[in-house]
């Protein structure tokens, strides 16, 4: 089987990694497998295979959506496309739902194009509500043109779809051959908290995520609690302005914001915490998804820290990891709980790994995507 998928952004990248998890898994498996992404510099690669994946680039402007940009990538996108199609027939073309492409929602009639198209949900925009909203309208239209619509999480597809059984779910998942136990000392000293209990958060720093309440939490129970310590690894917006909070109150030495980290080597960074941090603001945009960080976190067999919101609830339980509401009160009770009760922690990180094992990204490509695209092919 060729599947050919289709994003407006990089490739491989530090974000969306269940598209490049499942291009990667589906070429271990002996299919013919193309990419085609974009490209911001020139001296880019327009064209390398990686890990016997054929990847296409294309020079655009991925620093926003908003912009007339996604769907010049997606019109020539197309006709890249075209060009593959000729020379090796494609059977299935994934493509990043609505807005991802911008105004483009499906393959052009006129082209030459595979007939089976998949749009691919990864949830809805997180700016604000307005976007949030937009983004939901556009998926739903797109629907009304592919074949067949993938959704990250049956929550997600509720909130978007007026009946959600029309759609499949294909979960978000983890390399469990890359997130493993061990411990990274190494960083740990290099960061100053070799000897401190290290709680961490991994993530993009975006405003919305209203992560300024976190480090409220954590100020309050690194007071009472001071050799509790923080590790913030992931760039953004949202950092200089929440490195400015964490100077005027004082913990500049118990916090550390390691800039943005390849995802390749996010595994070695989860090993250097004692407890994750799944902090997810209870808001629409945000309610619903599930997030990365979480299933990592209890791959990697780390007792989490995780906000009672349904998108987390889709990997973290009561059995694995200690579940609390957003607020900053209760935030900071989960962090001195989990950091003073050591039995408690090693108790949810013997369970951790097990409990989120059949969201093993090899798992998920062999058993739902390629089940999906031979139905869709089949039919």
């Amino acid at each position: 089987m060729h599947v050919c998928f289709v994003f407006h952004h990089h490739y491989p990248a530090d974000f969306s990694t269940a598209l490049l998890e499942y291009s990667r898994e589906l070429a271990e498996l002996g299919h013919e497998v193309t990419v085609i992404a974009g490209r911001e510099e020139t001296n880019t690669l327009k064209r390398e295979t990686i890990d016997g994946v054929s990847v296409h680039r294309i020079l655009t402007d991925l620093s926003t959506s908003v912009s007339i940009e996604p769907t010049l990538f997606g019109y020539k996108a197309m006709r890249k496309a075209e060009q593959i199609h000729s020379e090796s027939p494609i059977d299935i073309f994934h493509l990043r739902s609505f807005p991802n492409l911008g105004l483009i929602l499906d393959r052009f009639p006129w082209m030459d194009l595979p007939e089976a198209t998949v749009s691919d949900v990864r949830g809805t925009a997180v700016s604000n509500s307005v976007f949030e909203w937009v983004s939901r309208i556009g998926i739903r239209i797109q629907d009304l043109f592919v074949d067949e619509t993938l959704v990250i999480d049956k929550h997600v597809a509720r909130r978007i779809f007026v009946d959600a059984s029309s759609v499949t779910i294909l979960p978000l998942g983890v390399d469990f051959d890359k997130f493993v136990p061990g411990q990274n000392v190494e960083l740990r000293k290099r960061w100053g908290l070799d000897d401190r209990c290290v709680v961490g958060y991994t993530g993009h720093l975006h405003p919305s995520r209203e992560l300024e309440r976190f480090i409220r939490a954590f100020d309050q129970a690194n007071e009472e609690r001071p050799e509790l310590a923080l590790a913030v690894v992931g760039g953004g917006e949202a950092r200089p302005a929440l490195e400015r909070h964490v100077a005027d109150v004082g913990v500049e030495d118990d916090v550390v914001f390691t800039g943005s980290v390849p995802f390749e080597e996010m595994p070695s960074y989860l090993q250097a915490f004692d407890v994750g941090c799944a902090y997810i603001p209870d808001k629409p945009q945000y309610r619903n998804q599930p997030p990365l960080k979480t299933v990592e976190y209890l791959a990697a067999t780390l007792p989490v820290l995780a906000t009672d919101t349904p998108g987390n609830r889709r990997f973290a339980t009561t059995e694995n990891s200690l579940l609390v509401s957003d607020r900053i009160p209760e935030y900071r009770d989960g962090l001195l709980r989990l950091s003073n009760d050591e039995t408690l922690r090693r108790t949810l990180s013997k369970r951790a790994r097990e409990s989120v094992s059949d969201f093993n990204y090899a798992t998920i490509t062999e058993n739902k995507l390629l089940q999906a695209y031979q139905n869709i092919v089949s039919n």
